[in-house]
């Protein structure tokens, strides 16, 4: 079985049949390197306990960007000098929060673990 990463973020992109996928995790959209070299098949066809909890347990999306708070951190691509930003628990308890950052200039996105 080919598998293809989003160029982004890394994360594994969905099998698709049209030219473009977009990522389920920052929502670029990817060119399709395996159109017409994959076979594919409906998730339905095979049943998965494991894809159910996965539904279950999907994190909580992040909150629209206009409710984003403002921070002095330089934008990693273009340079300006303020970028959004929002934090959310992913990891455990004991560990720091995840730190959402997006440019309003450029889009550009990133986040980091405290």
């Amino acid at each position: 079985m080919t598998v293809q990463f989003c160029s982004d973020c890394g994360n594994l992109l969905p099998s698709s049949q049209d030219r473009q996928v977009k990522c389920d995790c920052c929502a670029k959209l990817c060119k399709n390197t395996l159109l017409g070299s994959v076979s594919f098949s409906s998730t339905s066809d095979f049943p998965s306990e494991l894809r159910n909890k996965r539904i279950i347990n999907m994190p909580k999306q992040l909150s629209a960007q206009d409710t984003w708070s403002r921070t002095d951190v330089k934008c990693r691509e273009c340079g300006a000098e303020e970028v959004q930003y929002t934090a959310l628990q992913l990891r455990s308890a004991d560990e720091g929060t995840t730190m959402f950052y997006s440019c309003p200039k450029c889009s550009a996105r990133w986040n980091e673990n405290n």
